[in-house]
């Protein structure tokens, strides 16, 4: 005699089946996306450390050709130059020394290239921070401006020296931005555009222009969601962004009229003794620099109270482009002053200088910087800075509106 429980059994055991592989199936799935997910956080640290490296690796030393000198013989057969030679308590040929070393100074037709360099190079790290939001993560646009103004310091520089100034290299821009959120095309990337051109004007006894642009594309791994929370209110990850794109710059220098420049003179007789180079109207001092690259950029930010957030991370920037010229030819009369005594025309000075100078190799750099979350408006610095000699460094400041 059967009984009912035992014809249903075979049913029964064969729900019991399913149900417990259903169970481990489900039971399986977060522990196989949490797999995934660390295989792609493998890979992602993987190939962003190989594309530093390769880049790295491509990084070639810069190549220049410059040529420069200075012409000075003095109007020794003039009594009145002769006589300003006795008050500065020098002979003819050290006066014609100090006085060819302070034109080489002023031009700098001995290091015309190193000179280049070094204000290419800063002219180049410049355009770091201003065309990328590393810390608002905007849902939908945002727009903004910046300024930003690098140097290249000598690391080997001591006070108690005699090198001279520090500061090998300078350099200034500034650009408008803005950024577009791709997410409702269910792409997690945000894309970025700047552009700034300032036309030739007029900064003292030089002339100068200059325009630059940027395109650049950044994507975020591991970001956080969009909700709130009060731990997130307090302390919010923004994850790791991963930037890239291309940077252009372009600055000019002109002279853009005479110039007059005065050389004090050391002597031991009391005297008030100085030189004056003056530039005739033929003068011509001109200098370009251009600088492209394409930035790989590795950060993550991290925001406080809603109303403050800090990042940081590492760059490189490969140089695809772009140089350095230079081209100086300067006719300078001489004239001497000193206390009591008529001007002296000691002579013309012809100094000449032509070269060209492409970027230094591209070396990693740090990225440190602070916002200030004012609803939707963010107030920003940032500083970039390569260990590099020069060691580069540039401060950018600006604003921006994230929505």
């Amino acid at each position: 005699m059967m009984v009912r429980g035992e014809q249903s059994s075979p049913a029964l055991h064969a729900t019991l089946r399913n149900a417990s592989a259903g169970a481990a199936s489900n039971a399986s799935t977060p522990m196989h996306e949490g797999s995934k997910m660390l295989g792609i956080m493998r890979q992602t640290v993987v190939t962003l450390g190989l594309a530093f490296g390769v880049l790295a690796a491509l990084g070639t030393d810069a190549r220049a050709q410059a040529s420069g000198s200075v012409a000075l013989q003095l109007n020794t057969a003039d009594p009145q130059t002769q006589a300003f030679i006795q008050a500065t308590g020098m002979s003819a040929t050290d006066l014609q020394n100090f006085l060819t070393g302070k034109l080489n100074d002023l031009f700098q037709t001995t290091n015309t290239a190193g000179f280049l360099r070094s204000f290419g190079d800063a002219q180049n790290f410049t355009s770091k921070g201003m065309g990328v939001d590393y810390a608002s993560e905007a849902t939908y646009f945002e727009v903004g401006g910046s300024a930003s103004f690098a140097l290249g310091m000598d690391r080997t520089y001591q006070p108690s020296s005699t090198q001279g100034f520090p500061i090998q290299g300078v350099g200034l821009n500034a650009s408008l931005m803005g950024g577009l959120s791709l997410g409702f095309l269910g792409i997690p990337v945000m894309v970025f555009g700047n552009w700034m051109k300032v036309p030739t004007q007029d900064y003292g006894d030089m002339s100068g222009s200059l325009d630059n642009w940027g395109v650049h594309a950044q994507v975020r791994l591991l970001g956080p969601s969009r909700s709130m929370s009060l731990r997130k209110m307090l302390v919010r990850w923004g994850g790791i962004a991963v930037t890239t794109g291309v940077d252009y710059s372009h600055m000019t220098l002109g002279l853009k009229h005479d110039v007059t420049s005065n050389f004090n003179i050391p002597n031991t007789t009391g005297l008030n003794v100085n030189v004056a180079g003056a530039a005739s109207g033929d003068a011509r001092f001109n200098i370009g620099m251009t600088t492209k690259s394409v930035p790989l950029e590795v950060t993550t930010s991290v925001r406080l109270l809603t109303m403050f957030t800090a990042y940081g991370g590492l760059g490189f920037d490969w140089q695809v482009g772009g140089g350095s010229t230079m081209d100086v030819n300067v006719n300078a009369a001489m004239v001497g002053h000193a206390t009591g005594m008529p001007d002296a025309n000691l002579g013309t000075a012809q100094v000449t200088a032509s070269a060209h100078a492409s970027p230094s190799a591209a070396k990693i750099r740090g990225i440190l910087g602070a916002q200030v979350n004012l609803l939707m408006v963010r107030i920003f610095t940032q500083l970039n800075i390569a260990n590099t000699n020069p060691t580069m460094a540039s401060l950018a400041v600006g604003a921006r509106v994230a929505y």
